[in-house]
């Protein structure tokens, strides 16, 4: 008899979702690419109606032929890539003519329930908003959408709440960054979100149309604001209270900043949020409960008990991309188990980034999302091959090593995202994610047992004491972690396509080791030359630069020249520091320019010159009516004159910074605007950067 011959397959025939996946994602990508206008809806409808009636066609004429399999290849990824397109359009409210943002041009006021509690800022109170009703010549309409409210402090006390109905202005405003080099695309963050506009108003502006009713907030929203109550109740530290309702709740409202950075620093900041982790251990609680069943007959029991615990604690938290990704995995191990398939944690994984970009195309472009699946990947691939470096015997070295390996496997494909992303990397994160994970697990399950135990407030005070000397130990550990870290680790970087490199890279050598293929060994050092031969041109390219920036920060002014890999501080505002770093980090990191030299006083007028350019910087008013031609002039102190200054110094274009309140700079634009003068103002056009 002749035996059936026995062919490895290949990994996307082990995870078939990876071939319907990956059609669906270029979908996706054309659309948040070309926009909502490149292709008309009814251009998609009709090719997906045709390549659905020749996919049926192909099935049911049942050929086998070399060209029918193009056709059903083709019909097949044309029909999910307009998937991608067409899930990506429905979810995109500006194509909903019920959008607010279509009625700003005839409409004078807005009628808008206050979607979650006001967070202080600086200067103003910003609450999110959802939009009723629009008002245009006495007609009112239904709309819909989002945005964000900012009320200035300067009037009477703000005495806004969750849930509250009121008439505002229709003053509203394209959410815009704020134009500083390389800086974080909040913009577009926000736009993958439905997120498009913001209005700033004085508490005068907005009328109170009806007050949240206590009895109308929905039983999840009641249970989340419960639990957090119950953590406020029995944690008295506050950084550690804020710490706790971050990772068990989801809720960051009162998130220490710094705390969150040297988690951030030491690569343990996904701790802090709602992810697998939470679902295991909320599994592991449950499982605890049911410990009587201890027979494998009865496992599908416990499965069918937590799955909609489990949704029901995701929602409650928040509904992140992570958690949701979590909550999609356990559901498909869930039906699994219960319908007693074998487990394939690949097809899974790809799976549930397919049934999530349906429902949600733009967490795509989430690093949060992003990083998430290439965490779960990255344990799917390698965690069993380092696991194997090690075999301890017993039981504890075991576990540890389990905890090791883990982190070692899921570090593989998030450190490059992590560079890409936040331009760091940390050094000892090994240790760091063993002491995490340990943390972790001990810190949710005592709060877990806090609003378990509420009938019993000694037992939960006493609980919420061990959690604050836990969390203040921990964050001890976590300082000296942090310290141990190189300061050029903060400022890493990598381009996208170096980062496409890096993963051919690993990809290759991964390959190699795995499967002895020496293609891929090729591919792989191939990739690893190209990416040398990127550094090494990022390099040449650093060490020849010269820029003078102006940065939009605020109410502060930030003057520096870069040359080569330092930086010199022409002019600041020691009292904003926070700010300054916020807005300048991002361009030092990626002009490679991190280490300051020493500054110039900025008491007195200076002249740089940069590319042939003459640029003055006016730190004082001129009494001398000599004329002193320069090609840039920048006005660094208040109450200046733009038409004597235009005729002194005969500029090509001025520059104002941030020096000026909003009254004022509305001022000079108006002046500039007169006399047909070319100004910049970096509050409104960006940072001025010449380079």
């Amino acid at each position: 008899m002749k035996r059936w011959p026995l062919n490895k397959a290949y990994f996307w025939e082990r995870a078939p979702f990876f071939r319907i996946l990956l059609p669906l994602v270029v979908g996706i990508w054309f659309y948040n690419w070309a926009g909502p206008k490149a292709i008309s809806f009814s251009t998609v409808l009709l090719v997906a109606l045709t390549c659905f009636l020749s996919l049926a066609g192909i099935i049911l004429a049942k050929k086998n032929t070399g060209l029918y399999r193009i056709l059903l290849f083709s019909s097949v990824n044309i029909l999910l890539f307009f998937a991608g397109y067409s899930a990506s359009y429905y979810n995109d409210l500006r194509n909903n003519p019920a959008w607010f943002g279509n009625r700003l041009n005839n409409t004078s006021s807005f009628l808008a329930r206050i979607n979650d509690n006001p967070s202080e800022k600086e200067h103003s109170w910003k609450a999110p908003v959802i939009m009723l009703c629009s008002v245009a010549d006495g007609k009112v309409d239904r709309v819909t959408g989002s945005a964000f409210l900012y009320v200035y402090k300067d009037g009477p006390p703000v005495q806004l709440h969750k849930g509250d109905s009121i008439w505002v202005p229709n003053n509203w405003q394209p959410i815009k960054n704020g134009g500083n080099p390389f800086e974080f695309d909040y913009a577009g963050y926000c736009r993958q979100n439905n997120l498009f506009y913001q209005q700033f108003c004085s508490a005068d502006n907005i009328r109170l149309y009806a007050a949240s009713d206590p009895g109308a907030t929905p039983f999840i929203d009641r249970a989340h604001d419960w639990c957090m109550a119950q953590l406020e109740n029995n944690i008295t530290d506050p950084k550690t209270r804020g710490l706790i309702q971050a990772m068990l709740l989801g809720d960051e409202v009162n998130l220490d900043e710094d705390l969150r950075q040297s988690y951030s620093d030491t690569g343990i900041v996904h701790i802090i949020a709602i992810s697998g982790g939470n679902v295991a251990i909320f599994f592991f609680v449950i499982s605890y409960l049911l410990w009587w069943l201890r027979n494998k007959k009865h496992l599908w029991v416990k499965y069918a008990i937590a799955l909609p615990l489990v949704w029901f604690y995701v929602v409650m938290a928040g509904s992140s991309p992570s958690a949701i990704r979590a909550a999609v995995m356990f559901t498909l191990l869930a039906f699994s188990v219960m319908l007693q398939k074998n487990n394939n944690s690949l097809n899974q994984l790809f799976a549930t980034a397919f049934v999530l970009l349906c429902a949600q195309p733009m967490w795509l472009f989430s690093a949060g999302f992003q990083l998430s699946f290439v965490a779960v990947l990255s344990l799917v691939l390698f965690y069993a091959p380092v696991y194997k470096w090690v075999n301890p015997s017993r039981r504890i070295p075991r576990a540890l090593w389990g905890v090791v390996a883990a982190s070692i496997a899921a570090e593989v494909l998030v450190a490059p995202l992590v560079i890409y992303y936040f331009h760091t990397f940390p050094l000892l994160f090994v240790i760091a994610n063993v002491i995490a994970y340990l943390f972790m697990s001990l810190v949710l399950i005592l709060a877990i047992a806090i609003i378990a135990l509420f009938f019993i407030p000694v037992a939960a005070k006493v609980i919420g004491l061990c959690t604050v000397w836990i969390v203040t130990w921990f964050d001890k550990i976590v300082t000296w972690l942090q310290g141990c870290n190189p300061m050029s680790f903060h400022f890493l970087t990598l381009t996208t396509s170096e980062l496409i490199l890096v993963y051919l890279a690993i990809t290759g050598v991964t390959v190699f080791l795995l499967k002895k293929q020496k293609p891929a060994l090729f591919m792989g050092l191939g990739a690893l030359c190209l990416l040398l031969l990127s550094f090494g041109i990022n390099g040449w390219v650093t060490m020849r630069q010269l820029r003078f920036v102006v940065y939009n920060t605020g109410k502060a002014n930030q003057i520096e020249l870069l040359r080569g890999n330092t930086y010199t501080v022409v002019s600041t505002d020691t009292s904003a520091a926070k700010k300054i770093a916020y807005a300048t980090k991002p361009a030092h990191t990626c002009w490679r320019a991190w280490t300051q030299t020493p500054g110039l006083p900025d008491t007195s007028n200076q002249v740089f010159n940069i590319g042939g350019k003459k640029v003055l910087v006016l730190n004082r008013e001129q009494n001398s009516v000599a004329s002193f031609p320069v090609d840039y002039l920048i006005v660094n102190y208040t109450g200046a004159e733009l038409p004597k200054l235009q005729q002194a110094f005969l500029p090509k274009q001025m520059v104002i910074g941030n020096n000026y309140t909003r009254k004022q700079q509305d001022k000079l634009v108006k002046e500039s605007a007169d006399a047909g003068i070319n100004v910049h103002f970096t509050s409104r056009d960006g940072a001025f950067v010449l380079e």
